[in-house]
């Protein structure tokens, strides 16, 4: 049986994952989350591959956002039989989790801040503006609550792309107001991804679980 492991993006947790998982579960699909260090790539990409290390069977491996830089590096792991980038980064050989044909949206780059420590956060005031906008104010104030801060890849250059030998499937978010939905397709053509669409936002995971619950159960067909 195929094992879905779910890597999320810069401030999250796999807490992002629990209403995916539980469509998922429903469909019968067994599903792994784990919780990113949040401090390198090389060392957010050492957290996932300890976690593959003791799957058995093949692995679908998903990286969402800045977790599209992750499963790139991870994703070389023999056990990972397809990578799915979900609106997500993917930078090729010889560059930094951000590089390549990167669009980030204006109201996103408006909303991050600098602690005092040198680590990057999101303003409370205005997350769920940008991460969570299809659902209703109550609901996203709960999932903003547990965002944390965090670096998005430091200085790290990676050192293969899984992509260049993995099959890939990138799903585009088009109306995400953080990586562009345009951007979001050319990341796609260079990595050479399949390309499946999905409406709204940037957190489908959150906001349309059961669509996006169907294309990954798709994939394991």
């Amino acid at each position: 049986m195929t094992t879905i492991v779910l890597t999320h993006g810069a401030f999250h947790g796999g807490w992002c994952f629990e209403p995916l998982v539980r469509e998922l579960d429903s469909r019968g699909s067994r599903a792994v989350v784990l919780d990113l260090p949040l401090t390198d790539l090389n060392a957010d990409a050492a957290a996932v591959t300890a976690v593959l290390d003791n799957i058995e069977g093949p692995v679908l491996l998903l990286g969402h956002s800045y977790g599209g830089s992750v499963i790139t590096v991870a994703g070389n792991h023999p056990s990972v039989e397809h990578l799915v980038y979900l609106a997500a980064l993917g930078p090729d050989e010889g560059e930094q989790a951000s590089d390549g044909p990167v669009a980030i949206g204006d109201e996103f780059m408006s909303a991050m801040r600098v602690g005092d420590d040198g680590v990057m956060f999101i303003d409370p005031d205005l997350a769920a503006r940008v991460f969570y906008p299809d659902i209703d104010a109550v609901e996203a104030a709960r999932w903003v609550g547990q965002l944390r801060p965090g670096n998005t890849g430091g200085a790290s250059i990676v050192a293969r792309a899984a992509w260049r030998t993995v099959a890939s499937t990138y799903v585009v978010c088009c109306d995400d107001p953080i990586i562009l939905p345009d951007a979001q397709r050319a990341i796609a053509a260079r990595i050479g991804a399949n390309v499946v669409e999905i409406e709204g936002d940037h957190s489908p995971m959150v906001a349309r679980p059961a669509e996006l619950a169907d294309i990954l159960c798709a994939l394991l067909d």
